[in-house]
């Protein structure tokens, strides 16, 4: 299979592999020393440590608050690990990589206490793998999305099925138009889906308590606010939002003004794929609007930016980093 996603750069080179190294673990500090789980969210982080004590110790309370700072430095050594046996095998490309190690969000990702961590090395992974290669590649998302029963490894898992779509049979306009009116069939008629398949009922609790003023509109803004730098969306949106804007702009300029772009970006397998996983995800549970959800997001990116664009996010990573600590730590006092 080969992507038909045009790339505008050259390899990274490995000056600048290192300096998004140094900046890598510059966010990693800064996130273990400044965000801790009252920023994250006690809940999710309360959730996390359920799940790491109920995968690894069999339910016992082994981690906990008291060594939450152990516990993410053990995580964000992992991470990088998986990030860079992906990297030598050939399955990460390396200006995605370099652009993963540069990105905030990925170093908070990397601690943020969830074992949905695990799942983000695996987003980088390239679509322009042979047959062979993108089965194991589905195969280990597969069983190790049953190992920790996370549903991220779902999401990525039906990301690349569909790019495998798309680049086989490269349907016309009018099939994505299909598919995009079938996930608002199915949005509108939930409650039927649940009671056939009831493993859906779960997503009750989200539609109806969380968020019954579920919209698309909503859906865009908090994934666009939490694309480079975001702890909690709705509380710091006005810095994810500059974030975002100011990396897109980075990586494509003034063709962000102009419709052209959007007609040819929509007519790549990866973000055909891209949007219809995003739609399909948060139309039907009415959550999972994060971008993290949808990290995959990041390889296309990089696949788009150039030398000068990389070196900019390098340059402006901590600074947005450290906003958000002061922030969060000196103004919001969490």
């Amino acid at each position: 299979m080969s992507s038909a996603i045009p790339s505008v750069t050259s390899s990274a080179s490995d000056r600048q592999v290192l300096e998004a190294g140094i900046v890598f673990i510059g966010n990693l500090l800064m996130c273990i020393a400044f965000f801790h789980p009252e920023a994250q969210g006690y809940g999710d982080a309360v959730r996390g440590w359920n799940q790491f004590n109920t995968l690894l110790f069999d339910g016992q309370q082994v981690f906990d608050e008291s060594n939450q700072v152990f516990l993410r430095v053990l995580m964000a050594m992992a991470s990088l690990c998986i990030v860079i046996v992906l990297v030598v095998v050939g399955l990460v490309e390396r200006v995605v990589l370099v652009t993963y190690l540069a990105l905030p969000f990925s170093a908070y990702l990397a601690t943020k206490i969830r074992i949905e961590f695990i799942f983000f090395p695996f987003a980088l992974i390239s679509t322009n793998l042979g047959w062979k290669k993108e089965m194991l590649v589905i195969s280990a998302l597969v069983a190790i999305s049953y190992i920790t029963g996370d549903n991220n490894g779902t999401i990525i898992i039906l990301f690349r099925l569909g790019v495998i779509f798309f680049q086989v049979f490269r349907p016309r306009i009018y099939i994505v138009l299909l598919a995009v009116i079938a996930i608002v069939v199915i949005d509108a008629n939930f409650n039927n889906l649940a009671s056939m398949f009831p493993s859906l009922a779960k997503y009750s609790w989200t539609r109806d308590i969380v968020n019954p003023e579920f919209s698309h509109f909503e859906s865009a803004i908090v994934f666009l606010a939490s694309m480079t730098m975001s702890l909690q969306p709705p509380i710091d949106f006005m810095f994810g939002l500059t974030y975002t804007a100011f990396l897109l702009f980075a990586i494509f300029g003034w063709s962000l003004f102009r419709p052209a772009s959007y007609i040819r970006a929509f007519n790549q397998p990866d973000v055909r794929s891209g949007i219809l996983t995003v739609l399909l995800f948060t139309s039907v549970t009415h959550a999972f609007q994060n971008a993290r959800y949808f990290f995959f997001y990041l390889p296309i990116l990089a696949r788009a930016s150039s030398a000068q664009s990389r070196r900019l996010l390098i340059l402006a990573s901590w600074p947005m980093t450290f906003a958000l600590v002061i922030y969060y730590r000196f103004l919001l006092e969490m």
